[in-house]
């Protein structure tokens, strides 16, 4: 028990210290700043941006219906020099708001942020819902992402120190692992590393790592909530390719799950074809549990956010045996 608590205690003091050091820095940076340096610099024009979701879904057997998925507004900005912020807030959900935002820059490359926010892992977690190629997430992303497997869009409440060196990027972070607007539920904090290598302009590949505990009945013991993930993108003229790998461990049960897609542009920024391939092993060791989803889907641009998409998914779980059809219509109107 006294190693226990001994490890508790340690876990602690770094990532106090890590934090404690980041303001550090901070601090030392902006005092290389006058203050009458920072009353000259003015404030950028703030960006404000928002884009509405209707879409249709026929289920095979199921209920068919509309729905307005998605209406977000976002702001964002400079408030003086090395200082910015951004905030987004969804109408249709009961959490109103997903993004509270502040970011302190040291240069170009490299960035001190806290608030509420995305948790740096996964490619297609970090992609804004309005730039997705498909209408659905993978399953993949949407059940193992942390964030996502707990029904916080991918965010919490966290503070994160990121950069740029050459070909690679890094963000590490340090986060409650409750979701979004929600305060920590246990007294460990989770960790989350995230890095970005570009071998030439065409080609990413990321390494995702997450180390935390989580608590999904009030007052129960958290449980190890650990993931591992590996993503990789493609692209060349019309075509591009992605695809991940992610790896979690919950307690004592492991899951994974892939997925790898296609994209290519039939007309050059106007129509898209798209085909995917999702897999999730919901507990590898349960034989036959695997869901696999197949979509297919086009997608035609009007403007940078504002398009039309289709997809048609094909369901096929393991354990009951059973296969379903999914057909999907969206119209996204945003700017």
């Amino acid at each position: 028990m006294r190693l226990i608590k001994r490890g508790r205690v340690l876990r602690k003091t770094k990532a106090l210290l890590f934090i404690f050091s980041l303001f550090f820095m901070v601090g030392a940076s902006l005092a290389e700043e006058s203050d009458e340096q920072i009353l000259v610099s003015s404030s950028q024009a703030l960006k404000l941006g928002a884009y509405t979701q209707v879409r249709y879904t026929h289920w095979e057997g199921g209920h068919d219906g509309f729905r307005i998925k998605r209406t977000r507004v976002g702001l964002k900005g400079e408030i003086v020099k090395n200082i910015n912020f951004s905030l987004q807030i969804d109408a249709t959900k009961s959490t109103i708001l997903l993004d509270s935002r502040v970011g302190i820059s040291f240069s170009p490359e490299s960035e001190l942020a806290f608030g509420q926010f995305k948790v740096p892992f996964s490619l297609e977690n970090l992609t804004s819902t309005s730039l997705l190629d498909t209408i659905n997430r993978s399953q993949t992303v949407e059940k193992l992402c942390p964030g996502r497997d707990i029904g916080s869009g991918g965010r919490d409440i966290g503070v994160t120190f990121s950069g740029k060196y050459s070909r690679a990027e890094y963000t590490v972070g340090i986060f409650n692992g409750s979701g979004i607007n929600k305060y920590d539920d246990n007294d460990e904090k989770d960790v989350a590393l995230r890095l970005v290598l570009y071998p030439v302009s065409s080609v990413g590949v990321g390494i995702s790592y997450y180390d935390g505990k989580y608590s999904s009945d009030s007052g129960a013991s958290p449980e190890r909530r650990d993931r591992t993930g590996v993503d990789i993108y493609f692209t060349e003229g019309p075509l591009t390719v992605k695809g991940e790998y992610i790896f979690a461990r919950d307690g004592r049960i492991d899951r994974n799950g892939w997925y790898v897609q296609g994209n290519y542009y039939l007309i050059q920024e106007k129509t898209q074809a798209i085909i995917k391939y999702d897999v999730l092993d919901r507990n590898r060791d349960i034989q036959g549990d695997r869901l696999e989803v197949i979509t297919l889907g086009l997608n035609w641009f009007f403007y940078k956010k504002t398009k039309f998409q289709i997809n048609y998914e094909y369901h096929k779980e393991g354990l009951t045996k059973s296969n379903e059809s999914v057909i999907l219509a969206q119209f996204q109107a945003g700017f």
